[in-house]
């Protein structure tokens, strides 16, 4: 958990630093990812995947807001620039870059903490075990 969290920080002093105040008005977006991505840990039913895609298509939705705002911007409107971000990919390769690298990452880590409780649990079996003998 404290890495998510530096990761949370880092992310945020350096987007806070190249974004100006721009940041103040996408900050929602990655707030959200970092919640998702808490509650996968803590093992809840997270979609990962999901979450991530969600995330990628509420950051542009933001940026394009925020990088217009001399119009007003229609939800139908939004969402064909969301349609259209598959195939003019405004992030690059980054999303299915990160998606692949914050995937395993995080599985990897609930997946570890989750063994250090059980094996935690199987310990103090087996210690209750002896105390019978």
């Amino acid at each position: 958990m404290e890495l998510l969290n530096r990761s949370e920080a880092s992310l945020q002093t350096s987007f806070q630093t190249g974004f100006g105040p721009l940041f103040s008005q996408i900050a929602k977006a990655f707030q959200d990812l970092y919640s998702d991505l808490r509650r996968y840990y803590r093992g809840s039913n997270v979609n990962l995947e999901e979450a991530l895609n969600e995330f990628w298509a509420r950051l542009l939705e933001r940026l394009f807001k925020a990088l217009n705002p001399q119009y007003i911007i229609g939800e139908e409107y939004l969402e064909c620039v969301a349609k259209q971000s598959e195939t003019l990919k405004p992030f690059g390769d980054t999303p299915r870059e990160l998606k692949t690298k914050i995937t395993r990452t995080v599985i990897a880590a609930r997946t570890f903490a989750q063994g250090l409780v059980i094996s935690g649990e199987a310990v103090r079996k087996v210690s209750q075990v002896g105390d019978h003998f």
